[in-house]
């Protein structure tokens, strides 16, 4: 019969609701462990999401919720102190971390319907530490757009890195059946392949970084004359006219897909695995305010045939990465202004306000904002323990 040391205890202790956690590694070291690691990342992301920034925060909400936090915890030596906090997150690997996390939002969520899953980058523009001169911290982040959940988050180093940091997060996510969207960065054959091998489709928006593939499309969607000859050699050409009003503006977006390949050399073609398809996106806008008129036309590839209509769909919902996640991040949990930066840390506690922000947006039983819903959380522990499906022991 085994019997688990003192250590070996402590570092357990996660509640069922985050049991996908439990295989995380306790960084802390030594005999004198106090508190339970698994209740320490609990009560911080308890903490995150009633609207605590720092581990200062975090010290104060345990200790003031801490009559509530012993109706499922055991918290043997009463709650952590900043501190504790601040070494515990500023040690944990952040690639386990987010193995983890991944494993959570499959257990929650189970296998995601096809949908659009949109890649994009995001810094933390106070991450930085000018004692030690180190920039700010640069995320890569996974969104599922139907769903509205984050999927992961992979640290790059530097903006301009994201192209090597891109196949790692492809490769920690299951892609199959879905389609994956990313900006110009991302728009490389070995990421086309990758996508393509995983039997899911892609959606790459193309510019002057594929600077002879941008010219041929850009060339074929600004000649009517080769329009009209690919019309007639039997090639599909689709399109989608939309018009919407929003934000003082008024704008009208004009969607051509076509399986027109002809003009791309037979080679350069090859070597885009899965593409099927070129599209052009022509938005005009008329602000209401000034009148003023703009013009701008944007071009992708994709593995998907031509239908204008899913294509123009799917544009659109790549910005849900920016509205729904990048977004709230800054402005609800004010993200951008946060100065927590040493070891781990900032990357730490940027996934746990992701882990925060899935939990809000999936719980259906309380109709608010995402802020809204912070606010309540802070205000009922009955909610509370709603959105982190605690089960309090009588």
């Amino acid at each position: 019969m085994s019997h688990k040391t003192r250590s070996e205890q402590f570092s357990g202790g996660f509640p069922k609701s985050i049991e996908a956690f439990a295989e995380l590694t306790d960084p802390r070291g030594g005999r004198h462990k106090r508190h339970y690691f698994g209740e320490i990342v609990f009560m911080a992301l308890a903490a995150i999401i009633c609207q605590c920034e720092g581990f200062d925060d975090m010290e104060r909400f345990a200790r003031l919720k801490e009559s509530w936090f012993r109706k499922f915890l055991r918290l043997p030596n009463g709650t952590p102190s900043n501190d504790t906090f601040r070494r515990v997150f500023s040690a944990i690997d952040p690639k386990q971390f987010n193995r983890c996390f991944m494993t959570f939002i499959r257990g929650r969520h189970g296998d995601l319907a096809a949908q659009l899953i949109a890649i994009d980058g995001k810094a933390l523009r106070h991450s930085f530490d000018t004692a030690t001169e180190s920039r700010h911290m640069h995320l890569l982040s996974a969104w599922a757009c139907e769903e509205g959940i984050s999927l992961g988050q992979l640290e790059v180093d530097g903006k301009g890195n994201e192209i090597t940091a891109l196949p790692v997060l492809l490769d920690s996510l299951d892609l199959e059946g879905h389609t994956v969207s990313l900006d110009a960065m991302g728009c490389q054959k070995a990421v086309a392949r990758k996508i393509h091998l995983a039997n899911a489709h892609y959606l790459l928006a193309l510019k002057g970084n594929q600077g002879t593939l941008h010219k041929r499309v850009e060339e074929f969607f600004g000649s009517p004359g080769q329009v009209m000859e690919a019309r007639r050699s039997g090639k599909t050409i689709t399109t989608c006219d939309s018009r919407n009003r929003g934000h003082g503006r008024e704008e009208r977006r004009v969607v051509m897909a076509t399986d027109a390949l002809g003009g791309i050399d037979k080679l350069e073609r090859g070597n885009w695995w899965g593409l099927r398809s070129i599209v052009c996106v022509e938005a005009h806008r008329r602000e209401g305010g000034t009148g003023k008129r703009s013009i701008e036309k944007r071009h992708y590839i994709t593995s998907h045939p031509p239908d204008a209509d899913l294509l123009q769909k799917f544009v659109r919902q790549h910005w849900c990465i920016e509205n729904q996640c990048h977004w709230i991040l800054d402005v609800t949990w004010k993200e951008d202004a946060s100065r927590i930066r040493k070891g781990h840390a900032a990357k730490n506690v940027a996934l746990l306000r992701k882990l925060a922000l899935n939990l809000l947006k999936a719980d259906t039983t309380v109709k608010d904002t995402v802020r809204g819903k912070r606010l309540q959380a802070t205000f009922s522990e009955e909610i509370l323990s709603r959105f982190l499906k605690v089960e309090i022991s009588k």
